[in-house]
């Protein structure tokens, strides 16, 4: 008696693409740098899964354009952005 090898009961491989992309046409994927990480939930080097179709609500992950450069932040009804995309997935690689 053992424990089972992890890996031996998986019959299809994981299309990430598949999972996490929903509309590719207006999808597109973004490394964040240190001036882009403006919300504690980001972190520079993080890699963000951007939905340019979808229009988000109040509290939602966003990519905004300020200033003529690019931020990551949560939208809000008291603070207007002019919005580039919805971030619908964040990837982190743990070093």
């Amino acid at each position: 008696m053992g424990f089972p090898i992890p890996g031996d009961a998986i019959e299809q491989r994981l299309d990430l693409n598949q999972y996490l992309i929903k509309r590719s046409a207006a999808t597109f994927l973004m490394r964040v740098d240190s001036s882009m990480a403006t919300h504690d939930d980001v972190q520079s080097g993080d890699l963000l899964v951007v939905d340019r179709s979808l229009t988000g609500q109040p509290g939602t992950l966003v990519v905004a354009i300020q200033d003529g450069e690019l931020m990551v932040t949560r939208l809000s009804t008291d603070r207007p952005v002019d919005l580039w995309g919805v971030v619908t997935s964040l990837i982190r690689q743990f070093s």
